[in-house]
């Protein structure tokens, strides 16, 4: 490829002077305060357009949506200000700026404004690094910590991890496609399959925090001389941190199994020593040596 194609390729497309600039719409979601479906359909009929075009389906399905979506609630949302140092400047918006900032608390499971300041300098920071600082990508990724209901400041942290992780995992994989050496793409592609499986893991972990750790060790001990073996199960269940994991006898609650028996119900597997000893076989060819 010629210097001047790859000009080309850069250079952006010119806008035609009758093509008209796209706008964004807005749209209101009607939520009627009532648990008769008959009065939300009435109140939808007036408020939601095209109504009469819906078929019986069509709007209980929207009801239905219209209900989730108010359970969900409204996320917590910020509007972010450039000050004169580069810095940004991010504050909680809403009707009400008390409702706002008790959002952001309870985004990231803080009982101070510390934890929500430190959480937003991470993000900022990673965002920054890739160009996308700005108001609608920090709330999206408020949206999605908020969305995940961390119970505790660790899982607030590991949830911005997440979001970071799986960012700049999509990153790398979008660049795949707009490589031009064979080189470039397998780096993109190693780079992105690390990621992925760091994603992954963070997944797991979060997980594995939710529902608590649970060990199982089993002491098997095998009797050669009679067959025998006696298996003692313990299950210790814990708070799967890695000190419990690394100790076969954690702190915990122990169940203890039965002992199982060999093919032998009575317990004689193992031979029972004696004094007495077996007859020797006498050799059968020896006279036969003899009279050769």
């Amino acid at each position: 490829m010629s210097q001047a194609d790859k000009a080309k390729r850069k250079q952006p497309a010119r806008k035609g002077k009758g093509l008209a600039q796209p706008q964004e719409r807005t749209v209101t979601i009607p939520c009627p305060d009532t648990e008769s479906d008959e009065e939300a359909n009435r109140i939808l009929a007036r408020e939601v357009p095209g109504w009469e075009k819906l078929d019986h389906d069509e709007r209980a399905e929207l009801l239905r949506l219209i209900r989730d979506h108010r359970k969900r609630g409204a996320p917590a949302k910020v509007t972010m200000t450039r000050k004169s140092d580069g810095g940004w400047s991010i504050e909680p918006t809403g009707t009400s700026e008390m409702l706002a900032l008790l959002k952001l608390h309870e985004t990231f499971s803080a009982n101070s404004i510390d934890p929500v300041n430190a959480r937003a300098s991470e993000l900022l920071k990673y965002l920054g690094s890739v160009g996308a600082d700005n108001e609608a990508r920090y709330n999206a990724a408020l949206s999605f910590i908020e969305s995940m209901k961390p119970q505790d400041q660790a899982e607030a942290l590991l949830l911005v991890q997440m979001y970071c992780t799986h960012d700049a995992a999509i990153r790398a994989l979008s660049q795949i496609g707009m490589s031009e050496w064979v080189a470039t793409a397998q780096t993109f592609g190693n780079l992105a399959t690390k990621l992925l499986g760091t994603s992954q893991r963070q997944m797991e972990t979060l997980a594995r925090m939710r529902r608590g750790g649970e060990q199982v060790v089993k002491h098997i001990h095998v009797d050669n001389r009679g067959g025998q073996a006696v298996i003692a199960e313990h299950v210790n269940q814990g708070g799967g941190t890695a000190k419990n994991e690394d100790q076969c006898h954690g702190a915990g609650n122990s169940v203890s199994g039965p002992s199982l028996l060999g093919h032998d119900a009575q317990g004689n597997g193992v031979p029972i020593p004696s004094r007495e000893r077996a007859e020797a076989v006498p050799y059968a060819r020896r006279d036969e040596s003899r009279r050769a």
